[in-house]
């Protein structure tokens, strides 16, 4: 895929902007882009589900004990960073009791596995879509500072939307069909 400087340049093309050739250039371009990059990536990332920033672990259990509501604490992982748990012990969401506070995962679970998204600091690791709706985001939050131009800002960001909503349906349409198991309606009746 794409390096930063190349996500970048593809951002302030859009825009009509100048391109750069570092993060680190000392050009209004390159500052604003080392402003928002890691910001604006983790916002897309955390956005939904796309399948090259989903991974797996098993949590460690730490030394310490909550001081209330759960009994067991667990590490949440750092490398690669979670932004957001998926599933917990293969379980569909909220079929196990748990928070997250800071970076650990409270429960009165004895083990923990968990489907999460990444934080991927390499944007050659990135499919397409991911890429697609990153750039658009960027470039709309470019848009008002480097051309004045609020209109710029909010076509990009519409482009963004609909980058997000087709990468997510693309991504949504591999494997096979994740089971969501309900038993709310029996109960009810």
């Amino acid at each position: 895929m794409a390096s930063k400087v190349q996500i970048c340049n593809l951002a302030l093309s859009r825009l009509g902007a100048s391109t750069i050739t570092a993060l680190t250039d000392n050009t209004a371009e390159a500052k604003l882009c080392n402003t928002f990059f890691s910001d604006i990536a983790d916002e897309v990332m955390i956005t939904g589900s796309w399948s090259s920033t989903i991974t797996r672990a098993s949590l460690a259990l730490t030394t310490n004990t909550p001081t209330f509501e759960y009994t067991n604490e667990f590490q949440i992982p750092v490398d690669p960073k979670c932004l957001k748990v998926l599933n917990i012990n293969e379980n569909a969401a909220g079929d196990n009791d748990y928070r997250i506070e800071g970076d650990k995962l409270l429960t009165d679970l004895g083990s923990v596995k968990i489907r999460y998204i990444a934080r991927l600091t390499d944007s050659e690791d990135w499919d397409i879509m991911l890429q697609r709706a990153f750039i658009s985001r960027l470039a709309s939050e470019l848009a008002y500072p480097l051309t004045g131009d609020q209109r710029k800002a909010e076509t990009e960001f519409e482009r963004y939307r609909f980058y997000l909503s087709e990468g997510l349906a693309i991504d949504g349409q591999q494997g096979s069909k994740e089971r969501v198991i309900s038993d709310d309606l029996l109960e009810i009746r």
